[in-house]
């Protein structure tokens, strides 16, 4: 049985098969731009301070993660995740309902990420979204789906690092000029004690089904106070192969490059 704090991984986006309406939204920022793969390319909505996204997966799934990347929320935002089998408006909070609060997002990690206390049953999912006094909320890449606990938590040995891939030139003079990017965060982690069932079951569904060309969530620490400082959301810079160091035992690396 794994520990309470070994890591999460989510792979399968159930948001991208889902229909995804929002209470308002600019002409060109529409919320199926929470479907795009670039967390830069926005839903903006036009209502002022208050928003809600809703989210039809097409029939009931299980699901215990839900994550909104990119969110203009601060320490001030409030947030409220519902959940419902059968209430396309997800109001009733049958299957889930977070209750509203403040403090869930972190600008500094710009992500709002509930993990639920178990999976639920649901089709139709309501964010709302709040930040009082905003002229505008808005949003990046939505990820809806069922997160895999690791039984051995990843290896010592593992780094996370900020990048800054900024251009510096220097002049004749020795003045530095800079071509501003934006940071992102590249995660290293070595699984070194994997059983048959997650080799198969996990490991190579995700080499299998997402490759390098589809974004994973992985959370660190999924007991952490603040799951945006301790989680990546974004895509394996190349596929490690899955390694056999001993018998009955699999060992693999990720390397993830954070989406933005």
């Amino acid at each position: 049985m794994p520990v309470a704090n070994a890591a999460r991984v989510g792979w399968r986006n159930l948001a991208d098969a889902g229909a995804i309406s929002a209470s308002s939204f600019a002409q060109l920022t529409p919320p199926t731009l929470l479907q795009n793969p670039h967390v830069a390319r926005k839903w903006r909505g036009v209502a002022g301070a208050a928003e809600h996204v809703t989210v039809d997966l097409g029939a009931v799934c299980d699901l215990d993660c839900v994550a909104l990347m990119g969110v203009s929320l601060s320490g001030a935002g409030i947030t409220r995740l519902r959940a419902s089998a059968g209430d396309s408006s997800a109001l009733d909070g049958a299957a889930y309902d977070s209750g509203a609060a403040a403090g869930r997002v972190d600008p500094r990690y710009p992500q709002l990420i509930l993990l639920l206390p178990a999976p639920v049953a649901a089709r139709y999912l309501r964010l709302d979204l709040e930040e009082p006094g905003a002229l505008f909320v808005e949003a990046g890449r939505l990820f809806v789906g069922l997160t895999e606990q690791f039984t051995i938590n990843f290896a010592y040995g593992w780094d996370r690092a900020v990048v800054d891939p900024s251009r510096v030139t220097k002049s004749r003079g020795g003045q530095s000029y800079i071509d501003r990017a934006d940071p992102y965060r590249l995660l290293n982690l070595t699984f070194a004690n994997l059983d048959e069932a997650q080799r198969y079951g996990v490991v190579e569904e995700i080499d299998r089904v997402c490759g390098k060309h589809t974004d994973i969530l992985m959370l660190t620490d999924p007991t952490s106070p603040a799951l945006a400082r301790d989680s990546v959301w974004g895509r394996m810079e190349d596929i490690s192969p899955v390694a056999q160091p001993s018998f009955a035992t699999y060992s693999k690396t990720y390397r993830i490059e954070e989406r933005l």
